[in-house]
């Protein structure tokens, strides 16, 4: 079975955070630097109205003005939502759409009420421009099948916090030992099963290596210590953007 597919799966066991986007697509469930601040993990620096947290080094290189695009999509998106049922098509018009949000990155986009979440969607795989990505993972968070019975609703809208996650490539490793916490988010796979965190989890969850690593084990379906033998494991970082 290729990747894609078992990525398919793991969107159905992922929890804690974020769930699954389309078949084509990994999906999974699922946070800049000034010089005189080393761009290490959990750092972080005001960006005009929002607030962005690097997992790790690695930035998508957006201007201030590129990130409040980012978020202003994902705000409107989820308006056109709830509010309006998606009716029509989403209009990219009035946003300054450059070339860099036109590259193709990673993207997941989560609603929580009072931390509660409320929806969570995204992306593991770079395969539509980024602002594009950003408007479908908003779209499909607002709709979040896991709420089907108390979706987000007009009135809520106001209290809705959002995270806007963009993902670095993914890159394989040889040993657990370069898996760092609260730096990397990760994806495992044995056999037919998969399974992903993103950077922020463990760190919120307060995990350490084993508490993630056994945890992730068993949202792919396996015994908590599948891990330890016959998988094999990707990482990536993140940047968040959310609102202070």
């Amino acid at each position: 079975m290729g990747n894609r597919a078992i990525l398919g799966i793991a969107a159905m066991l992922i929890g804690i955070g974020c769930r699954a986007d389309e078949t084509k697509r990994a999906v999974a469930e699922a946070t800049m630097s000034s010089n005189a601040v080393s761009a290490k993990a959990s750092a972080s620096k005001e960006v005009g109205k929002l607030k962005e947290h690097r997992s790790s080094d690695w930035s998508p290189g957006l201007t201030d003005g590129e990130k409040q695009t980012l978020f202003d999509i994902a705000k409107d998106t989820l308006e056109w939502v709830v509010v309006n049922g998606t009716k029509g098509t989403f209009a990219f018009e009035k946003y300054a759409i450059t070339p860099k949000l036109k590259e193709k990155c990673a993207t997941f986009v989560t609603f929580r009420n009072r931390r509660n979440l409320r929806g969570c969607m995204g992306c593991l795989e770079a395969v539509e421009p980024m602002y594009q990505s950003v408007q479908r993972g908003a779209s499909n968070a607002a709709r979040d099948s896991r709420f089907l019975f108390n979706p987000i609703r007009a009135a809520e809208i106001p209290a809705i916090e959002i995270h806007v996650s963009l993902l670095s490539p993914r890159r394989a490793i040889r040993s657990l030992d370069e898996f760092k916490i609260g730096e990397h988010g990760i994806w495992m796979e044995k056999g037919r099963h998969g399974a992903v965190y993103l950077p922020e989890v463990a760190a919120e969850q307060k995990w350490n290596k084993e508490e993630t690593l056994t945890s992730l084990s068993m949202k792919a379906g396996l015994p908590g210590d599948a891990w330890r033998q016959g998988a094999t494991f990707m990482v990536f970082s993140s940047v968040v953007l959310a609102k202070e």
